[in-house]
């Protein structure tokens, strides 16, 4: 589950009472998830998130830049092996934030309407449009831009050889997706619904497994 423990932490939760404003309703719903959305991939919100969550634009800033950092952190988990040196781990985090923050500078999604589903839950209709950057990633990868970093590396590698080559193919995955992001698109829409939910000490939140699935959704990762 991606980010679990980081997003865990990052999910601004909308706080009741919203006694002043008569409670929760569909359109509160709605701008929860927009804003929720807007801080996650976009860093910024529209003042009625604030006002709703009770939140200032720093703690959004500050929320934005551990999410793309948790993303960075789910990137080399996923693709590097080896343990990497302190001073080098953060050198590719710092860098790798940077290349998700123009990627993520392109998701497009639209948060479509809101049903109450019961006194506790409503459900918001999301439809997204998946960023397909890495498949234009993996195709060149695929069709020679990794010819030149696999030929000068032997076919058994020592750990230390390993884990230059896995940290040169993180660089190199970065410079290839830099190239391509002018022909970034994206593939076909899909709709989804995320619920929410009102939960212990009355605070409203989205369940961390409709968040996933629409994490999921924005970048596609689905390659093969």
């Amino acid at each position: 589950m991606k980010r679990i423990a980081a997003m865990l932490a990052l999910s601004l939760v909308l706080l009741l009472p919203l006694s002043a404003c008569g409670g929760m309703n569909e359109e509160y719903a709605m701008c929860y998830v927009q804003g929720t959305l807007d801080q996650n991939y976009l860093g910024t919100v529209e003042e009625d998130f604030l006002e709703l969550i009770d939140t200032s634009e720093e703690e959004v800033a500050q929320a934005y830049e551990e999410s793309l950092s948790a993303e960075a952190q789910f990137f080399l988990s996923s693709f590097v092996e080896s343990q990497l040196p302190t001073e080098v781990e953060m050198r590719l985090i710092n860098e790798l934030v940077e290349m998700y923050r123009q990627i993520y500078a392109h998701s497009r999604y639209t948060v479509d309407s809101a049903a109450k589903m019961e006194n506790s839950t409503f459900s918001v209709k999301v439809t997204v449009e998946p960023i397909d950057i890495f498949h234009l990633v993996a195709d060149a990868m695929a069709n020679g831009a990794a010819d030149e970093l696999n030929s000068s590396y032997p076919d058994q590698m020592t750990d230390e050889e390993y884990l230059a080559y896995e940290v040169d193919w993180v660089e190199l995955f970065m410079d290839v997706t830099y190239e391509k992001l002018p022909e970034l698109g994206y593939l076909e829409a899909q709709s989804t619904l995320v619920q929410v939910v009102l939960g212990e000490k009355n605070f409203w939140s989205i369940p961390s497994d409709d968040f996933w699935a629409l994490d999921a959704l924005i970048i596609d990762y689905n390659l093969y």
